[in-house]
């Protein structure tokens, strides 16, 4: 062989190993992403299923997070602030739960008010615990860490908005510290 097809072959194996590898490291490096359902039970309910990191969309999630506002009866305006609220606590979330949640499965639901303009109107409250007072610390954690969020719709008229937020996790990932969130 020569030296040029040597380069050539070499170049060759880098770049199909690159192709094969390079997804993999980029699966494992992004970050959980929610997707949105939306249902109606008389006030609108939005909900993100959160997965591991490249996990099939059939898969089991490892964080169902479910939030109530009250008195809204339309998800039409709702869409950029609710995706905004998701995509930052599911990561707050995520990297504030103790590594021993890994191995539990249960649900935590937070009570809280944010302002118009996107700001947390008080600390938010337990309403409903998981059993282990840590769980119930990083769900009031990431949500308070997540703040300001997204100003409220401007179709919104009242001057803060009431909501419940539920985290239903089961066997979730848990990053590591090091980790970038």
């Amino acid at each position: 062989m020569t030296r040029l097809s040597k380069v050539a072959a070499a170049a060759g194996i880098a770049f199909v190993c690159g192709c094969l590898l390079a997804p993999r490291a980029r699966a494992q490096e992004q970050p959980p992403q929610p997707t949105f359902t939306w249902a109606r039970h008389g006030e609108v309910v939005f909900e993100a299923d959160v997965r591991p990191a490249g996990a099939p969309k059939h898969s089991r999630p490892m964080l169902v997070e479910t939030m109530r506002i009250a008195g809204v009866k339309k998800r039409e305006g709702w869409g950029e602030f609710v995706a905004a609220f998701f995509d930052a606590t599911s990561r707050a979330w995520l990297g504030a739960i103790p590594s021993s949640t890994r191995t539990a499965k249960g649900k935590v639901s937070i009570t809280f008010a944010i302002y118009h303009d996107g700001g947390l109107e008080r600390a938010p409250v337990v309403q409903h615990s998981s059993g282990d007072l840590r769980v119930d610390a990083a769900a009031r954690r990431a949500i308070a860490k997540s703040a300001p969020f997204k100003p409220l719709p401007s179709r919104y008229s009242k001057y803060a908005a009431q909501f419940r937020v539920t985290f239903a996790y089961d066997h979730p990932h848990v990053p590591s510290r090091g980790a970038s969130q």
